[in-house]
């Protein structure tokens, strides 16, 4: 008996050492593609600027160049390549109206030193702008969540709220300058330019803001200083109502707006103030943040969500949550109530019926050991479950997710 029990380990190892052996070699390398079946034709070249023809992949995402007249840059996904593409123009029309006689007399009257042209911002002519560190691999790793975020906010900083109301102010670009006006014609200058004017570009940031102090200090309007508005499409929102709130609100009113709105979703100060001090969520984006939440009014979980933000460490990855949210808020619309929410390394939602939903917005996934691992993870387990990708999978990486018992649903919008 010991001796057959035995011989029926012996098989039973082999045959899963035999399985892990065949799941191992059917990995795949991610590809590099060719940009023209990676983005749309309208984002491959313009005035300006034209990205690099080879697309490197890394299992889940893209990886753009986007090489300009205002420097080099990188961008994670088609979205993110859209967003860089709207600010160049921007970075342009602040360049050549710098040189223009009216700024350069409005300049004169100030202790604001001329700005530098983007290529002489740039340290090293042929340098990449790219974000802060940390790209999206860290949203398909193992399971962890945002609680060390929030105990790192709620040790690092004074409990007393008033301290922390200035902190988060001089966050938003200086209580001060907040209070007399700055701010008020940092946002104009954006609008007028059809830019984030809490952009995470560096480039554009450094312009942006020395644009708006020539014209706060000089006391000139700007659109004196810049004659035309730049014809951009604004990325930076999903809807009007929050691109309007983004624009039109002095930022410590918006910073108390997004703060009321999560706490009545049952955040914590020091989830709030985790939030607010993440290096990857700039207030515009801590403004869809909370858009998308309230979007899925009635569900549970929002703090966890909240404390999965506070970890984003980009922009890029502070898009792909916000992003993620959207992307539930339209199955929400299209299939079936949101019940709840959880984030352990990213997002996922249970709906009216018990089914699982993942919105995942990626562009380009390939069957690699990590994405077996996640899409084999046990807290992602359900009866019914379904992947929403924004982007599409290789064959080999559908039908894996498939023989999981996964429906794959792919290029899904995200309603931007």
């Amino acid at each position: 008996m010991k001796l057959r029990i035995r011989v029926v380990l012996t098989a039973l190892l082999i045959l899963a050492g035999s399985a892990g052996l065949a799941r191992a070699q059917a990995f795949e390398t991610p590809p590099t593609l060719d940009a023209a079946n990676a983005a749309p034709a309208n984002l491959l070249s313009g005035r300006g600027f034209r990205v690099q023809p080879k697309v490197p992949t890394n299992g889940i995402t893209t990886r753009f160049t986007i090489v300009s007249d205002a420097g080099t840059f990188e961008a994670l996904g088609a979205q993110t390549l859209a967003l860089r593409e709207t600010e160049i123009p921007a970075i342009l029309e602040l360049d050549q109206s710098s040189k223009a006689a009216t700024f350069l007399e409005a300049a004169g009257n100030t202790a604001i030193r001329p700005l530098e042209s983007a290529a002489q911002m740039l340290t090293n002519p042929g340098e990449t702008i790219q974000g802060l560190p940390g790209g999206l691999e860290r949203f398909f790793d193992r399971v962890s969540t945002g609680a060390q975020a929030i105990a790192a906010a709620a040790t690092s900083s004074n409990t007393d709220v008033a301290a922390r109301g200035q902190q988060v102010a001089e966050m938003s670009g200086g209580a001060a300058a907040n209070a007399l006006g700055y701010n008020l014609e940092l946002r104009q200058l954006a609008k007028q330019l059809g830019v984030d004017p809490y952009t995470s570009n560096p480039v554009l940031a450094e312009k942006l803001h020395a644009f708006a102090k020539v014209a706060f200090v000089a006391h000139v309007a700007t659109n004196t200083l810049i004659s035309v508005a730049v014809p951009a499409s604004i990325a930076i929102t999903a809807t009007n109502v929050t691109r309007d709130l983004v624009y039109d609100t002095p930022s410590g009113d918006l910073i108390a707006r997004n703060a009321s709105a999560l706490q009545v979703m049952g955040v914590t100060d020091d989830g709030l103030l985790a939030l607010q001090q993440a290096p990857g969520f700039t207030l515009s984006l801590q403004t869809e943040l909370v858009d998308a939440l309230q979007r899925l009014s009635g569900a549970t979980g929002e703090p966890d969500v909240v404390a999965l933000a506070a970890t984003a460490q980009s922009a890029d990855q502070a898009l792909f949550l916000v992003r993620a949210l959207r992307m539930l808020g339209r199955y929400q619309q299209e299939v079936a109530p949101i019940t709840g929410l959880t984030a352990q390394r990213t997002i996922a939602a249970t709906d009216a019926n018990g089914a699982l939903v993942l919105p995942a917005p990626v562009d380009y996934v390939s069957w690699t050991e990590r994405v077996a691992g996640f899409a084999e993870r046990p807290d992602l387990a359900a009866p019914q479950r379904s992947v929403w990708l924004s982007g599409r999978m290789t064959p080999r990486a559908k039908a894996g997710f498939e023989a999981l018992g996964w429906t794959v649903r792919e290029r899904v919008s995200d309603g931007r």
